[in-house]
C-alpha cells in the first residue's frame, strides 16, 4: 500500500472541518492512521470503525448493493488466490470446490512467476551473448 500524500488535500475538497467523518479499513489501522493525520489538520469530529470491517456485523452499517461488508475492503493480490479471513472462512463452509478455486489460482501464479523469472534469465543469457 502506497502511501497518498494528496489525502489530505483530497479530503479537504470534499469535507468541511466541522463535519462529522467516519473513517474505516479492513483491519482498522490504516483508519486509525488517517484519523491522527486528519485530527493533526483541524478535523475533529472523526469516528473510526474499531478493528475495521472485519470487525463489523451485518446489520452494523446500511450498505448498497449485495456484497458482504466483510468483503468490503478487500482487493488486489490476496483476494485473488482466496488468502483473506474472510475468504478462508468462507471456503471452509463451502466445502473442497471452493478451496480447490483457490488452490488452483495459487498454483497458476507460482507457474508464472516460474516462467518469468526462467525467461528473464534467458534474457541476459542472450544479452550477454550479444554483448548487449
Amino acid at each position: 500500500m502506497a502511501y497518498n500524500n494528496q489525502f489530505i488535500k483530497q479530503v479537504d475538497e470534499k469535507f468541511t472541518k466541522d463535519m462529522d467523518i467516519i473513517v474505516a479499513c479492513q483491519k482498522g489501522i490504516r483508519s486509525l492512521a488517517a484519523c491522527e493525520q486528519l485530527y493533526n489538520t483541524g478535523y475533529r469530529n472523526l469516528y473510526w470503525v474499531q478493528g475495521g470491517f472485519d470487525a463489523a456485523e451485518e446489520g452494523d452499517f446500511e450498505r448498497e448493493g449485495p456484497q458482504p461488508l466483510k468483503f468490503a475492503g478487500i482487493g488486489g493480490f490476496s483476494e485473488f488466490i482466496g488468502w483473506t479471513d474472510q475468504q478462508r472462512s468462507a471456503s471452509a463452509k463451502k466445502g473442497w470446490g471452493y478451496r480447490a478455486m483457490y488452490f488452483g489460482r495459487l498454483v497458476g501464479v507460482i507457474l508464472l512467476a516460474d516462467a518469468l523469472f526462467i525467461g528473464a534469465q534467458q534474457l541476459i543469457h542472450k544479452m550477454q551473448e550479444i554483448d548487449f
